[in-house]
């Protein structure tokens, strides 16, 4: 890591990212609280200053006469507009925000492309935010591509009786004395594609490709087909060798790149993270690498993470199948509400909770996830949505599984009974230390009713 401090050093506000960074005074908030906004950002048609495209991200309100900004879920940095950004904390600490996003398989970040931010590294590698570095080098490369910028003029010396390009005469004359036949010295510049930045590129490459390979997740077949046409590009570029990709190395690269070649600091700034197996901090902005901002839905990431202890605890027993109840067959397991559907020119409601779980093809567990506290009594809405998922799935026992729980409290609560329906809270705390005890905790509650 310490190596890499050489790297930021020399990048230095190098590349087509830095070049349309723009500085930001930054605003600290809260997920799911309210930030004053300080003065300046009304327009004189009582509008607010904000970016239209970033408005979704949060709810603009008013506090005690002033404009404010209700944060919600999304935390990360949220750039307002050309003067302010909204960095928006979670309320989990960091140790187990990373767990969280790291455990949320097929979540996806959402990327602010027209923005971009600075960012720390981390020994932490989520997969979605390693998804995320390969993307942005495939995309750094595709401007490489696209500007012409592939092959660069390297110069090339010969000693022989067929000059080219340039001769040196008082070599070509201590040569031709010591051989006792004419003998030139000659150099020339020839474009080629075979120098020390490609191959960096190409070793970044090839280890996404051999880590990606046998994925067989959909999502993944294009950004594949993407590496292996990167690859093809650089088929006439050699190995890279172990001088040519560490640190000092690329932090010559990037104080000697032309003026024209600005495209290649974002691929190599990339490329470093990646052959050095160094991740993004997530909250930390004190770093030299300049990337899209991210933001992190903090519901879907919950979502996914539950479903994902669940099913690495429950699975073990192999009569047990933690399902997701958001996509279709094969992925999931959603459905529609009504079966059969009579409604001409309407559509049919989708059904999807968010995690089914079968015992030997048996559905015996809904659970809806609610990234929120749990109540004494939950929401009515929520109870009533979570009994509609279990009489479309033929199951009696129904949970809303909260993001928070007391020390007191168990891991799962029986609420009480709506007809047939057993209505259940589940709890986790997500500030605990150390989080596993806490997944482990729900889970064996979870098996206890099953």
């Amino acid at each position: 890591m310490a190596d890499l401090v050489t790297v930021g050093d020399a990048l230095a506000g190098r590349g087509y990212a830095a070049a349309r960074h723009v500085g930001r005074e930054v605003l600290l908030g809260e997920e799911n609280k309210i930030r004053e906004l300080p003065s300046g950002f009304l327009r004189a048609d009582g509008s607010l200053d904000l970016y239209d495209d970033v408005k979704k991200l949060f709810r603009p309100v008013f506090q005690n006469g002033r404009p404010a900004i209700q944060c919600t879920g999304w935390v990360g940095y949220i750039p307002l507009n050309d003067r302010f950004a909204l960095e928006v904390t979670p309320k989990v600490p960091i140790r187990n925000l990373e767990r969280l996003v790291g455990m949320a398989a097929g979540y996806s970040p959402q990327i602010l492309q027209k923005y971009t931010r600075h960012f720390a590294t981390t020994t932490e590698r989520p997969e979605s935010i390693f998804l995320l570095l390969c993307d942005q080098l495939l995309d750094s490369f595709d401007r490489i591509w696209d500007a012409g910028l592939l092959k660069a003029y390297n110069r090339v010396e010969r000693i022989g009786s067929s000059p080219s390009g340039r001769v040196d005469p008082y070599a070509s004359a201590w040569r031709t004395a010591k051989a006792g036949k004419p003998t030139a010295v000659s150099s020339s510049f020839q474009r080629t594609v075979d120098f020390g930045q490609n191959r960096m590129l190409l070793f970044a490459f090839e280890k996404l490709f051999a880590r990606y390979l046998g994925d067989a997740n959909q999502s993944m077949h294009h950004r594949i087909g993407r590496l292996e046409r990167a690859i093809d590009r650089l088929q006439d570029v050699q190995s890279a060798r172990p001088h040519e990709i560490a640190p000092g190395a690329i932090a010559g690269y990037l104080s000697n790149l032309p003026a024209h070649q600005e495209h290649y600091a974002d691929a190599l700034l990339v490329a470093q993270l990646i052959l050095n197996d160094v991740g993004l901090s997530i909250r930390d902005g004190n770093g030299t690498t300049i990337l899209p901002s991210i933001l992190i839905d903090m519901a879907k990431v919950f979502e996914a993470y539950v479903q994902r202890v669940l099913a690495e605890r429950l699975e073990v027993d192999g009569r047990i199948a933690v399902k997701d109840g958001n996509p279709g067959p094969p992925l999931g397991v959603a459905t529609k509400l009504f079966e059969p559907f009579h409604v001409v020119g309407k559509a049919n409601p989708d059904m999807t909770p968010d995690i089914v779980i079968e015992v030997d093809g048996v559905t015996r567990l809904v659970i809806d996830a609610k990234y929120k506290g749990a109540r004494k009594l939950p929401d009515r809405e929520d109870t009533e949505q979570a009994i509609a998922y279990g009489a479309r799935y033929g199951c009696n026992r129904v949970m809303l599984l909260h993001a928070a729980r007391q020390p007191t409290q168990p891991s799962v609560q029986h609420i009480g009974n709506v007809g047939t329906f057993s209505v259940y809270n589940g709890l986790i705390d997500l500030l605990a230390h150390p989080i596993q005890d806490e997944e482990t905790k729900l889970a064996d509650a979870v098996r206890a009713l099953l």
